[in-house]
């Protein structure tokens, strides 16, 4: 076909300048060779995943999975909510890419049929939508390498120190989509018409023509995307494929359920195949992009945790640890697979809060924080411990508190105020359950006794257990003693069971979040609802104005866990006087005080403590009062405004004490 023949209908000569040349038959060697090369490697990962558990079925309700793979794997919907740029620009560099693909299968298709199709509206739709392709694919990348070389926000600091495939893939995605355009511009270039090749028109009045000149950039171009097959399983590109197969995958679980595992011979994540095979594949899903390690209060306090890393170590541990076929499906002989030192330190384990922040803010809903705790009971289980989180099971296990306060004094708090325990009022509605902090804290005791007043003040028919409560067990789960949750958990549901508990209502965000989504059978009530309900229908009527500015600090068990984020700002909105201002992070941004996962009774490691980094950002905002709902939050942020120098104009109080002064109190 002479391609400056006219013909009736716009089309093009498909394989002009190399159909039936020695640079066609090289380019179909090459492609089965870098199909081959991404099966071993795509192989390799199928095994190094399938050696972890299955304990938790991730493809029930396959509809909604589907949907959820397309909206936030494919639409970038959870990312764009959470960095609109970013979302952006992984539309323009997926999208782009996926139709530069089809219109390539399509030429092929086209060129291998007697279907003679590649013509008229159809060419001129294709060549229109593989010019558009183009231009936002290498857009996308545009934005991307000005983000990570010239912006360089933030979470890009704390670098994986074996990330060094970042600027190749880059660039060879940039000379890919390059060339393309190139190699089209010269083959317009000889004189055949552009028709709706935009950009392809451009260059074609640029670029000189040479048949040489054609075929090395039709071979380079070739080459280079049969290169980025090739390496996709093998570089960061693995995201490409894993990312919307782990989204695919996401467990199903309330946010605040634990994962749990009851399996008898389960000894916690010790090595990789102690793991979920889901966790396997995370790590291939991680793109290194930073979002968790920089809403990790852990990182930020500049301990050795990174949430990043720890997926990164895994999947370098899992790559060291497969040959190149993933031989007999099991790890290598003599290979160190131990989770411990390999991925993560002594001191990372320990670092996390477990405020849920690196798996709300991943845009491919990785489970970081569930490994790190799946790893804590492997450290619990093998008695290895820190000596801090050995003395902090043994108090609750002795006394039933974190702090190892004796029982008998669990209700002196309550001398002379009058508060009902069940055998008092043995016809009780709702079961107060005042938890370890309000009952042995000497800062949140005055806060219980706020509490019980305004419970009386609304005539609701409670009781509290005194000196029978123990601990919920939240904690002592997050830190890896299963075995103690259960024992706990027994424990406290005997009691409910004796003494006929239906409804609870809980003070602190940890026992709320333990009783409502891990015991079963049980209507449970965050406090500040039932305070919220007897504002909203007239048994609460604020008499005196609180003058002052308020922010609030969202605790984690109660938004990220529990998604209470509105209620308690609803409640400090109705107090009359208050100014509510916002933290640059709150509600699902929210950045943790740092009490969580046991650390509320240790030595916090790193060089800046979660709670002064709060402290420092409540200052900020010019309130004169720093508002909690948690008493974990108020223990360590009255600690954090203390420690940074600002208690001389930033007062911690919980919504509790702005409701009772503003409707109780008698001053």
């Amino acid at each position: 076909m002479n391609p400056l023949l006219l013909t009736t209908l716009p089309t093009r000569e498909l394989l002009f300048g190399v159909e039936d040349s020695v640079v066609l038959t090289f380019h179909y060697v090459l492609f089965v060779l870098a199909a081959i090369v991404f099966l071993v490697g795509a192989y390799k990962w199928y095994r190094f995943i399938s050696t972890g558990r299955r304990d938790e079925e991730r493809l029930d309700n396959l509809g909604s999975r589907i949907w959820l793979m397309l909206k936030d794997g494919f639409a970038f919907v959870r990312l764009y909510v959470r960095e609109a740029k970013m979302g952006i620009m992984h539309i323009l560099i997926l999208w782009g890419f996926i139709l530069l693909t089809i219109g390539t299968i399509v030429l092929t298709i086209a060129d291998h049929t007697p279907f003679e199709f590649f013509k008229g509206t159809f060419y001129l739709i294709h060549e229109f939508l593989m010019d558009s392709a183009g231009v936002a694919f290498l857009l996308g990348l545009a934005i991307a390498i000005a983000n990570r070389y010239g912006l360089k926000p933030s979470r890009f600091k704390k670098k994986w120190e074996k990330a060094n495939d970042d600027g190749l893939v880059l660039i060879l995605l940039v000379v890919i989509g390059i060339l393309g355009f190139l190699v089209e511009g010269m083959r317009i270039a000889i004189g055949m018409d552009a028709y709706t090749a935009y950009i392809g028109a451009l260059l074609g009045r640029i670029l000189p023509w040479g048949l040489g000149t054609y075929r090395f950039l039709w071979s380079a171009h070739s080459i280079l995307a049969l290169i980025f097959i090739a390496l996709i399983p093998f570089t960061k590109l693995a995201h490409v494929i894993a990312a919307p197969l782990n989204i695919l995958t996401r467990s199903n679980r309330h946010p605040g359920v634990a994962r749990g595992i009851e399996d008898e011979e389960y000894m916690g994540a010790i090595e990789v195949k102690d793991l979920q095979w889901r966790d396997l594949l995370s790590s291939l899903a991680c793109m290194r992009c930073g979002r968790c390690q920089d809403a990790c209060p852990a990182t930020n306090s500049n301990t050795t945790l990174s949430p990043m890393h720890l997926m990164q170590n895994l999947r370098y541990l899992g790559n060291t640890a497969f040959g190149m076929l993933g031989m007999r499906g099991n790890l290598k002989e003599g290979q160190d697979t131990m989770l411990l030192d390999n991925v993560l330190d002594m001191e990372a384990v320990w670092a996390c809060t477990t405020c849920r922040a690196c798996m709300e803010m991943c845009p491919v809903y990785i489970e970081q924080m569930e490994i790190i705790q799946e790893m804590r009971r492997g450290v619990v289980e093998s008695g290895e411990a820190p000596p801090d989180i050995r003395d902090l099971l043994t108090n609750i296990t002795k006394q039933r508190n974190p702090w190892g306060e004796a029982k008998y004094k669990r209700d002196a708090w309550a001398k002379d105020v009058g508060v009902p325990k069940v055998k008092d009022n043995p016809e009780f509605e709702w079961l107060w359950w005042v938890g370890c902090a309000h009952s042995f804290d000497n800062r949140n005791k005055p806060i219980a006794v706020k509490i019980a007043q305004i419970l009386e003040e609304l005539g609701i028919n409670y009781a509290t257990l005194g000196r029978e409560e123990g601990c919920c067990g939240n904690d002592v789960r997050r830190v890896g003693e299963e075995g103690l949750f259960q024992m706990l958990k027994e424990e406290n549901e005997t009691a409910f069971q004796k003494y006929g508990v239906e409804r609870i209502i809980a003070t602190s965000p940890h026992c709320f979040n333990t009783f409502k989504n891990e015991y079963e059978g049980y209507n449970v009530k965050f406090l500040l609802e039932v305070i919220y309900e007897a504002i909203k229908d007239g048994r609460i009527k604020f008499k005196k104005p609180i003058n002052r500015k308020v922010t609030f600090h969202d605790p984690c068990y109660l938004g990220r866990y529990n998604g209470m984020y509105e209620l308690p700002r609803e409640i400090l909105k109705a107090i009359p006087g208050i100014e509510l201002v916002e933290m640059p992070r709150n509600r699902e941004k929210s950045f943790c005080c740092g009490a969580g996962g046991g650390n509320l009774v240790r030595e916090y490691p790193g060089d800046d403590r979660p709670n002064n980094i709060r402290a420092r950002e409540a200052a900020e905002t010019g309130a004169d009062v720093l508002a909690v709902a948690c008493p974990f939050c108020m223990i360590m942020l009255e600690d954090g405004v203390k420690s940074v120098g600002v208690d001389d104009r930033l007062q911690v109080l919980d919504v509790i004490e702005l409701v009772w002064e503003s409707a109780f109190s008698e001053e």
